[in-house]
C-alpha cells in the first residue's frame, strides 16, 4: 500500500527517536494503516473493541501504579507490576500531548506477558494502533483480550 506524505511522516515519527528508542514499529514492514486494519480484523473476530482492551489495560495500569512497586493481582491468574520512570514521552500522532512514562507489565500463570504504558494505551484507545510486530511496547491483541477480557 502506498503511503501518503502524511502517513510517511507519521510512519517517520514511529520509528526509533530520541523520544522512544526503539520505536513503535519494532521490525513490522507493513504500513501503520495496514497494521491498524489487521489488528481490527482481529479484535471484531473477537467481538472485542479497542475501548475494551484500552479499559482493561488502564485498569491494570493504575491497579498496578497504586500497589507502589508491590505485584498485584489484576484478575485470577493475572498479576500485574508497575515500573516508575521520570520524564514524559509525546504522541508520535501530532497534538495528542506528552505522556507520564512508567509501565507495567502485566503476566498471566501461563508465563504470557504484556508490557503498557499510559501512551500505549492511549495509542489503542484513539487510533486501534497496538504498535508494529518486535516493538518493545506491541499488545497482541488476541493475548490481550485472553489475559484481560477473556
Amino acid at each position: 500500500m502506498k503511503e501518503s506524505p502524511q502517513d510517511q511522516s507519521l510512519h517517520a515519527r514511529l520509528e526509533a527517536s530520541k523520544f522512544s528508542a526503539g520505536g513503535f514499529l519494532g521490525e513490522d514492514h507493513r504500513t501503520v494503516d495496514e497494521i491498524i486494519v489487521d489488528d481490527e480484523r482481529t479484535l471484531d473476530e473477537l467481538g472485542v473493541t479497542q475501548e475494551q482492551i484500552a479499559d482493561a489495560l488502564q485498569e491494570a495500569l493504575g491497579k498496578a501504579k497504586a500497589a507502589y512497586g508491590n505485584e498485584v493481582e489484576i484478575r485470577p491468574g493475572v498479576t500485574a507490576l508497575f515500573y516508575e520512570s521520570m520524564g514524559r514521552i509525546p504522541s508520535p500522532f501530532r497534538g495528542e500531548g506528552v505522556f507520564e512514562k512508567g509501565e507495567a507489565e502485566i503476566k498471566n500463570s501461563s508465563g504470557q506477558s504484556l508490557r503498557v504504558s499510559p501512551l500505549s494505551i492511549h495509542l489503542i484507545r484513539l487510533h486501534g494502533f497496538f504498535q508494529g510486530k518486535g516493538s518493545a511496547y506491541r499488545v497482541e491483541p488476541r493475548d490481550a483480550v485472553a489475559m484481560m477480557i477473556g
